[in-house]
């Protein structure tokens, strides 16, 4: 058998997979996710082309990491701006569909019929409900077996379950439960969830803990998507920019929905006093600690890079050692280590600060502070990587450059910016750039050190030391209105500074790279 037709265990095997993918995809649609199923079956399919069908021999070894790179940066990213266009938020999280369900299962009590009731156990789960018209005790009604569980909260997301009404003589099946029973399982909770209707279409609902009365619809739907109240005759209509029902008052009604809203996110940000000053400062200190970072960071890794090249210096493989040493601890550890050692009132740098120059800055509440205590903590974290890479680029220099120059009268500092520096800055460059995009989004520093305080005055949710990338976290999360649609917003245009400033560093340094 030719190697492109595959063993038969492995084409068995795949064609099982095949099976139980197709199988899960299924399940997905049954469950009310077309798109989700959709896009797996795709997939799906796909991929068993791939490993079964000759013609595609070559490509099963570039499927995985494509399909890794669709779902794990092509999905969210896409994802992200079509949020961006959208209102979504804590108050308009569902779906249009899903709101207008909820308005219409709305209900409100009407006459003076009630009902007592009583819970038949079937012993597996399910319970049936029988009902007893209090105005006529010959009245009495049966459910079909429905499942409840004890203590859990439901909402009406159906159908009413219907009621038959039950012969004279007729006994329900099952183990009766007290009313003491019911309230001790806690299984009046599921049963407010629910709903059920009489033979004549009537809802009934549970009242209180005792009794069932009748009720019906507050609202009905309208030709032209309208709602009526049946109560009061309100009239209220979708409003498609607010992602709300509203009534003639302009007032909400009911659950929001998500909606598209255009660039209106786009618009909130330079034009909103609430987001636009927050973020301009946030975008400034951004790019500043960026920069700074990658000078500093670099400035510290070059300069000993360059003393531990000194032949003359004695130990220098035990100095490269003990210095690298801070690259080997995971950063998480190194940043939670340095916020007690920052600590304003019992930190031991303040305590030794205190103890000799009598006076102790105030890491945590001033936002110069903060900002000098997160530079020092990065360049800490940085410096060791930075070091390794200066001391291969020196190590790649020809002594015979530096013998010349020796000749030629030239001391070490005229070698460092005459020669060392010119010749290892172009190759370092890429690395730089990469540098400065990475302290740009340096989520954790921020989160983990100062998680973004002190506090910014008057900028709602955001801090003096947050970063572009901790403020559309704070939006999205932290915020009570929890914006996902304006975080999305943010993060895609961090996603596109990102992108211009690498490509005009990039096209400074003279590297012609397409982005």
């Amino acid at each position: 058998m030719s190697v492109e037709g595959g063993y038969p265990v492995g084409r068995i095997l795949v064609a099982l997979l095949t099976i139980a993918a197709l199988y899960l995809v299924f399940n997905i649609y049954v469950a009310g996710n077309p798109w989700i199923a959709l896009a797996l079956l795709i997939i799906v399919s796909l991929g068993a082309y791939i490993y079964l069908a000759k013609p595609a021999y070559t490509y099963r070894y570039l499927f995985p990491g494509l399909l890794g790179f669709g779902l794990f940066v092509i999905f969210p990213i896409s994802y992200m701006v079509y949020l961006s266009f959208t209102k979504y938020s804590s108050q308009n999280l569902l779906y249009f569909d899903r709101s207008l369900a909820l308005l219409r299962q709305e209900t409100f009590p009407v006459g003076n019929a009630s009902y007592s009731y009583k819970l038949y156990d079937q012993g597996d789960g399910r319970y049936i409900l029988f009902l007893q018209d209090d105005r006529d005790p010959t009245k009495t009604f049966v459910s079909a077996p429905f499942p409840l569980k004890a203590g859990e909260q439901s909402t009406t997301t159906g159908e009413p379950e219907p009621l038959t009404a039950l012969p004279p003589g007729v006994e329900v099946s099952g183990t009766p439960l007290e009313f003491g029973q019911v309230t001790r399982q806690k299984l009046f909770i599921p049963m407010r969830g629910r709903e059920f209707q009489l033979p004549d279409e009537t809802l009934v609902a549970l009242e209180g803990l005792q009794r069932f009365t009748s009720r019906a619809r507050l609202w009905a739907l309208n030709p032209d998507g309208s709602l009526t109240n049946q109560k009061n005759g309100e009239v209220v209509h979708p409003d498609f920019r607010l992602g709300f029902f509203v009534n003639d008052k302009g007032e909400k009604v009911g659950a929001g929905f998500r909606t598209f809203a255009g660039f209106d996110n786009y618009i909130r940000i330079v034009t909103d006093p609430r987001i636009q000053e927050p973020f301009f400062k946030i975008f400034i200190w951004t790019i500043v600690f960026s920069a700074l970072s990658v000078v500093t960071q670099f400035a510290v890794g070059m300069l000993l890079a360059v003393v531990l090249e000194w032949r003359e210096l004695r130990f220098r493989r035990l100095y490269r050692t003990l210095l690298i040493l801070p690259y080997a601890v995971p950063a998480v550890l190194s940043i939670l280590i340095f916020k007690g050692l920052f600590s304003q009132e019992f930190g031991a740098v303040n305590q030794f600060l205190r103890a000799i120059f009598g006076f102790a800055p105030e890491w945590e509440t001033n936002p110069w502070g903060a900002r000098a205590m997160i530079l020092l903590v990065n360049v800490w974290l940085g410096y060791p990587y930075m070091m390794l890479v200066c001391t291969g680029m020196l190590q790649s220099i020809p002594s015979a450059i530096y013998e010349a120059s020796a000749i030629d009268g030239s001391g070490a500092i005229g070698n460092f910016f005459g020669i060392t520096l010119p010749l290892v800055l172009p190759p370092l460059m890429p690395i730089l750039i990469a540098s400065f995009a990475f302290n740009f989004n340096n989520f954790n520093l921020i989160y983990l050190l100062t998680g973004g305080g002190p506090k910014m005055v008057g900028g709602g949710i955001a801090g003096e030391t947050d970063l572009l990338v901790n403020y559309t976290f704070n939006i999205a999360f932290r915020d009570s209105g929890t914006n996902f649609g304006l975080a999305s917003a943010i993060a895609t245009l961090l996603f596109i500074i990102v992108g211009l400033l690498a490509w005009i560093n990039l096209k400074l340094s003279g590297r012609n790279v397409k982005i």
